[in-house]
């Protein structure tokens, strides 16, 4: 008897679970995916404020090697100094969507559709490009970065140098 019980227990908690993760899911504001207007839109939405945006892919170790780094820049400055913005190169939402939820980025990340790729020249990731309060590119820079280097960059900038 106490078997089945136990069985049943733990029957219980694994459905308890799979409700509690599956109400989580759902209530997860999905990835969309965007074309080229959309990007610079959101580029330009950072006007005034130093914006990064960070073409990553869920698959490519060196990204999510950076993913940590690009969570603690986001936390260190106040929403009036730095958009931080995700671009995926991912085929699809639910890649990025899952390595978002494992690494809890507290940024916006959205999905890059083909032309975006033209557009900015994507040819290998991760790859970052960091614009000063004015709108103006100064940085295009490929390969990972780290907390120290980038929270460096963007002082910098915001202090005008």
């Amino acid at each position: 008897m106490k078997s089945v019980k136990s069985v049943l227990r733990i029957a219980l908690v694994c459905m308890a679970v799979v409700v509690l993760f599956g109400v989580q899911f759902a209530n997860a504001e999905p990835i969309r995916r965007v074309d080229t207007p959309a990007v610079i839109k959101l580029i330009d939405g950072g006007k005034g404020k130093v914006t990064v945006v960070n073409f990553w892919a869920s698959w490519c170790p060196p990204c999510r090697e950076e993913l940590p780094d690009l969570k603690k820049t986001r936390a260190a400055f106040s929403q009036d100094k730095l958009l931080l913005l995700g671009i995926s190169v991912d085929e699809s939402a639910a890649s990025a969507e899952e390595a978002v939820a494992k690494y809890g980025l507290n940024y916006p990340v959205v999905l890059a559709e083909k032309d975006v790729y033209e557009t900015f020249g994507i040819q290998s990731i991760p790859r970052l490009l960091v614009y000063n309060p004015k709108g103006e590119l100064v940085v295009d820079h490929v390969g990972p970065v780290t907390y120290g280097d980038l929270k460096k960059l963007i002082d910098e900038i915001l202090k005008g140098k």
